[in-house]
């Protein structure tokens, strides 16, 4: 009885797979792969602006790879610049994000490098930057506790400039923010702020406010210095999905992605989790993508259900209204058909 039990159970399971795949195209296995550099380099951070991608580096370069011509260009030239971990747009502005012994911004425009932003107040000094984001002008930047706070900062002028946030928020011991992809942050709009942080202690955290105060809510991630959230996307003020693990651990998918359909008052666990580890979510045409060091998969149900959509070991995403951009090793980067309703 217990056998007969099991085959249904993995029946139902894997048949349900099935029915959600064939009720989408699936194109990935005929993906391409687009070379932008040589060596031993790999990006967590890109993004896709017309026929050019713009991707930043571990080896603190930046390249601009042209979609139609296949060729790409370094554009921090011979500029120093230490781990380059997340990339924001701001109309025509490029800002790279350095996280190393301190933060710094490295400004460009959509050709050439521009100038390296460091705040007044010495508020990045010694910080460990792990994510930014902007909406329309108003930029925000998490980075990881100095003292026992968060260091949190925000711009008003499309990143010209930064100031510390008025509100603080303690840490508790081992946690920190996840600099794997650069989208442990959000700002949903004009005066809300969002990141999430992991380690010994998993939260997720919103201001209202810009950063004058604070709400918090405790995320039930395995505890240990490797686990927790990793990454956000809310795509309204209500509905949201976050994803994480322990890349320790990378193929254990238990407890690796939430949702949320009430703010993040409750984070709910996916009813089917992605296949391990996952270190980046977008939302791409309607439909949530997860990534991590085993694969791809896919939301059609805003996170409650995940299922397999691509094999391999990427690090970050971007898409446009066709494309789906994840970055790999070696200067590499696969290019996949989103998927479509039949």
């Amino acid at each position: 009885m217990q056998n007969l039990i099991v085959v249904l159970v993995t029946s139902i399971f894997f048949g349900s797979i099935s029915i959600a795949q064939n009720k989408y195209q699936r194109k990935n296995e005929t993906a391409e792969v687009l070379k932008y550099a040589e060596g031993n380099l790999y990006s967590r951070s890109l993004i896709v602006r017309g026929n050019s991608l713009f991707i930043a580096n571990s080896n603190g370069t930046l390249y601009k790879y042209d979609l139609l011509a296949g060729t790409s260009i370094n554009m921090m030239e011979n500029k120093k610049f230490e781990e380059m971990r997340d990339l924001a747009l701001v109309n025509d502005t490029l800002y790279g994000m350095q996280s190393g012994s301190y933060g710094i911004l490295a400004q460009f425009t959509l050709d050439k490098f521009k100038q390296y932003i460091l705040p007044s107040g010495n508020i990045w000094h010694k910080v460990f930057l792990d994510g930014m984001d902007f909406h329309h002008n108003i930029g925000f930047i998490m980075g990881d506790p100095v003292d026992g706070f968060f260091k949190l900062s925000y711009s008003l002028d499309a990143g010209r400039s930064w100031k510390a946030c008025d509100g603080k928020v303690e840490s508790f011991e081992d946690e920190a923010g996840f600099a794997a992809s650069g989208t442990n942050v959000q700002v949903l709009n004009d005066s809300t702020f969002l990141f999430v942080s992991g380690g010994k202690k998993s939260r997720f955290f919103i201001s209202s406010d810009r950063g004058n105060t604070w709400k918090s809510t405790s995320l039930p991630y395995l505890t240990s210095i490797s686990s927790g959230a990793f990454s956000i996307h809310m795509q309204d003020a209500v509905n949201g999905v976050l994803v994480g693990g322990d890349y320790a651990n990378p193929d254990l998918n238990m407890n690796c992605a939430y949702y949320t359909d009430d703010g993040g008052e409750f984070w709910m666990n996916a009813e089917q989790q992605p296949r391990g580890y996952r270190s980046c979510v977008i939302l791409a045409e309607k439909y949530y993508y997860s990534c991590g060091t085993n694969g791809i998969d896919v939301s059609f149900d805003n996170g409650v259900e995940w299922i397999p959509f691509a094999d391999g070991n990427f690090f970050s995403m971007c898409n446009d209204k066709e494309k789906l951009y994840a970055t790999m090793k070696n200067g590499e980067i696969k290019v996949f058909d989103l998927l479509k309703k039949k």
